[in-house]
């Protein structure tokens, strides 16, 4: 496997797409709790890199090992079209598998308990996405977990690290009782911002689901569009971005993002073209690469004025 097929095996390109979310939730514990830790963040870097190069693969790698159709499997799929030997794949995957989980160890430690749980559900859902008799990439749920995972957990992950001594969220032990302490006061502003990531990365899972229903009914894949149907899903597709619209909206009305967030509604009119061009044709080799950009466009336009209001602060 030369250096080029590798970056194609792990879907390199996909990388920087992922961490808009993380990173609009590094500047939001700066801009709303006023706190920043280096090494945690730095370490939850090196995890989130380690844990989307690990899914990447790993989903290329099952995506083979589970075709149904003939025709997928030795030209759609890149083990197959660039003889990479299964093993090979498996071990890369291992690899970056032990990284994510030295690494998310360490941040377990430097911060608290409380991250456990949520870093465990992405740890599980990256590993059963596409592995095991039932995969959650052959249900409707492979939208939600996405957006879950990638959007709403990545971003209040970032936000954690480096406020987790804020203790909004904690669990401690005294003598064998494990405590949780929850403040809603603090959680319940992080959930909201979060959630306008959660809608972004659940409409690219579930606008590449749209062009692949075709392709994946052929393999025994059964997501959310098969279900809904073509018209009832670019429905729900619309109705996501009016949510995430509405949760920036509400954030900035309450005050938990800064004035400067409304800097967004620059990004309406090419928001709104990419998504007509998406409703006019949904070809995943055409169209599919317009929900990217779009993302780009929200999770981007968020980090990028809550910079703006870290900078600007009176």
């Amino acid at each position: 496997m030369n250096f080029k097929t590798f970056l194609n095996f792990v879907r390199i390109q996909t990388l920087p797409v992922e961490a808009f979310s993380p990173v609009a939730g590094i500047l939001f514990s700066i801009w709303y709790f006023h706190s920043f830790h280096l090494l945690p963040t730095i370490l939850f870097l090196i995890g989130l890199i380690s844990i989307n190069l690990f899914v990447s693969a790993w989903n290329n790698l099952m995506d083979y090992y589970k075709a149904l159709d003939p025709e997928y499997k030795q030209r759609g799929n890149i083990i197959a079209n660039r003889n990479i030997n299964p093993k090979l794949a498996l071990a890369i995957c291992l690899i970056f598998l032990g990284i994510d989980i030295i690494v998310g160890i360490a941040v377990v430690f430097l911060t608290n308990l409380a991250i456990l749980p949520i870093g465990g559900i992405c740890f599980i859902v990256a590993v059963f996405y596409t592995f095991g008799p039932f995969a959650f990439s052959r249900f409707p749920l492979g939208e939600v977990l996405a957006g879950l995972c990638g959007g709403l957990f990545g971003f209040c992950l970032a936000v954690y690290i480096n406020s987790f001594d804020k203790a909004y969220f904690v669990i401690h032990f005294i003598d064998w009782k494990m405590l949780w302490t929850w403040d809603f006061k603090a959680l319940l502003p992080i959930v909201l911002v979060g959630m306008m990531c959660f809608a972004q990365n659940f409409n690219v899972m579930f606008s590449d689901n749209i062009c692949d229903l075709e392709q994946d009914v052929k393999n025994g894949r059964f997501t959310l569009p098969y279900y809904l149907k073509t018209p009832a899903s670019l429905v729900l597709y619309i109705a996501m971005y009016i949510f995430a619209a509405a949760c920036v909206l509400l954030a900035i009305i309450l005050g938990i993002l800064p004035i400067w967030c409304l800097l967004m509604l620059l990004e309406a009119p090419i928001i709104i073209m990419n998504m007509r061009k998406f409703l006019a044709k949904q070809v995943k080799s055409e169209t599919f690469v317009y929900q990217i950009r779009n993302l780009v466009l929200y999770n981007g336009g968020l980090a990028v004025t809550l910079l703006i209001g870290i900078l600007l602060r009176k």
